[in-house]
C-alpha cells in the first residue's frame, strides 16, 4: 500500500523547492523534514519548529561579539551566516574554500542538507601547534548552511575550538567532518551560548582511525530547538572521550544525540553528559554504542546524569547499547532527579543563603564533567559560561 503523500509546511514547501533536483531532494521530499513521528527525532520536532516561511539568510548584520571562547594565540576562521572569511594562514595548516559536493548520508537528512553548502576543507599536518577556532555567527531569520571538513594526518595532533554565536531566530545547519589518521590525537570543544529563539542543528561525523585518539567536550545553553549529533566510527585500538554539558531555563531545549559504531578491536569510549533544566526547558539526551562482531576487546561506558530545578522541566533520556561481539565491557547509566535536600540543609546550616548553596550544588554536579577538560585556561571560561547562564 503506497502511503499518503507528506502535505509540506510553508518552510518545507519553500526549501524542498530551492533545492537542486538530485538524491538529496528526492530523500528529503519523500519524508520531509524530521518530526516527532521519526524515532530519532521524537523528543526534537524540527519539523513543528520550523513551520513558518524562511528565506535564506542575508549578509551578516551585526558587529561581531566577543568570543565566548578566547584560546591564545588562534588561528581564527569566522562564518558568518554561512559565508567563510579566511585569514592568512601559517605553516603547517592547509584550508580551502571548495565547491559543494552534495552526498546523501545515511540516517541522517540534515548533514546530507548541509552538504549543498560549500566545503571548507582543513588539513593539518603533524607539525602545526597552533589551535584552531571556528566562529560559527548568525542572525536575522533566515536559513544558511555551513560544511567544515577536517583532517588530521597519521600522528598529528590538532586542538579545534567551535562555537554558535547566534542572535534573532535563524536556522543555522552545521556539518562538520573529522577524520584522524593513524595515531593522530584532536583536542575538541564546541560550546553554544544561549539563543532563546533560534534553531540550530549541528552534525558532527567523525572516523577516528587506528591507535587514534579524540578528546571531545561541549557546552550547550539552548534555544527554541538545538541538536548536537554526533556519529563516530572507532577503529582498532583508538580512544575517545565523548563528553557533554547543558543548562537550560526558560523554554529553551537541547538535544544530545550520539552514535557510535566500532569497526575494529580494543577500541575505548567513555562518555559523561550532564544536564541542568530549569522553568520549561527540555533536555535530551540519546546515545547508542553499536558494537560489531569483529570489534572484541570493545571497551565502552556511557553516562547521563541530569537536574531537574524546576516542576516544569523535563527531560527525556534513551541510552543503548547494541552488541554482537562477545569479549567486550560495555556499560551504561542514566538518572534524572532533584538537588539533594540533605545537601542544601548541610550548607543552609553553615551559613549560606538559599541561592548561594543552591548555586555551589549545581557547580559541584558540573565540575565533574568540566574537570576533564586537560587546558586550565579553558575550563575556567567553561566555568564562568556556565555560571553565567541563568540559575
Amino acid at each position: 500500500m503506497v502511503g499518503a503523500p507528506i502535505t509540506y509546511t510553508a518552510f518545507e514547501d519553500r526549501l524542498f523547492s530551492g533545492l537542486p533536483e538530485g538524491e538529496i531532494a528526492e530523500a528529503l521530499r519523500s519524508r520531509g523534514l524530521p518530526g516527532r513521528r521519526t524515532e530519532a527525532w521524537k523528543w526534537s520536532d524540527l519539523r513543528a519548529a520550523l513551520r513558518e516561511e524562511r528565506a535564506a539568510s542575508v549578509a551578516y548584520a551585526g558587529s561581531d561579539p566577543a568570543s565566548p571562547l578566547e584560546p591564545e594565540g588562534a588561528l581564527v576562521l569566522f562564518c558568518r551566516n554561512g559565508e567563510w572569511d579566511l585569514p592568512e594562514l601559517p605553516d603547517g595548516v592547509r584550508v580551502s574554500l571548495d565547491a559543494p559536493r552534495p552526498t546523501v548520508l545515511p540516517d541522517a537528512d540534515l548533514a546530507s542538507l548541509a552538504t549543498t553548502a560549500r566545503v571548507l576543507t582543513i588539513e593539518v599536518d603533524g607539525t602545526f601547534g597552533t589551535p584552531i577556532l571556528i566562529r560559527r555567527l548568525s542572525d536575522g531569520s533566515g536559513t544558511h548552511a555551513d560544511r567544515v571538513s577536517l583532517r588530521v594526518a597519521p600522528h598529528g595532533r590538532a586542538t579545534l575550538y567551535e562555537t554558535h554565536e547566534i542572535t534573532g531566530a535563524p536556522f543555522p545547519n552545521s556539518l562538520t567532518e573529522i577524520v584522524l589518521g593513524e595515531g593522530a590525537s584532536l583536542t575538541r570543544l564546541v560550546v553554544q551560548p544561549p539563543a532563546s529563539e533560534a534553531v540550530l542543528v549541528h552534525t558532527s561525523l567523525l572516523d577516528v582511525c587506528e591507535d587514534a585518539e579524540l578528546n571531545q567536550s561541549a557546552l550547550t545553553l539552548g534555544g527554541a530547538l538545538v541538536r548536537h549529533e554526533n556519529r563516530l566510527v572507532q577503529h582498532t585500538d583508538s580512544r575517545v572521550r565523548l563528553d557533554a554539558l547543558y543548562k537550560l531555563s526558560g523554554q529553551r531545549h537541547c538535544d544530545t544525540t550520539t552514535h557510535v559504531d566500532y569497526a575494529g578491536t580494543g577500541a575505548e569510549t567513555r562518555q559523561l553528559v550532564k544536564g541542568v533544566a530549569l522553568d520549561r526547558a527540555r533536555g535530551v539526551f540519546q546515545g547508542k554504542f553499536h558494537v560489531d562482531r569483529g570489534a572484541q576487546k570493545t571497551d565502552a561506558q556511557m553516562s547521563h546524569h541530569a537536574l531537574l530545578l524546576s516542576q516544569g522541566a523535563s527531560v527525556n533520556a534513551k541510552p543503548e547499547l547494541e552488541i554482537y561481539a562477545d569479549d567486550v565491557e560495555c556499560a551504561h547509566g542514566n538518572t534524572a532527579g532533584a538537588l539533594d535536600p540533605e545537601a542544601m540543609f548541610y550548607l543552609r546550616q553553615r551559613g549560606l543563603s538559599e541561592e548561594a548553596a543552591r548555586g555551589l550544588l549545581i557547580d559541584a554536579f558540573a565540575g565533574e564533567v568540566l574537570a576533564r577538560v586537560g587546558d586550565e585556561g579553558m575550563r575556567a571560561q567553561l566555568e564562568r559560561l556556565f555560571r553565567e547562564a541563568s540559575n
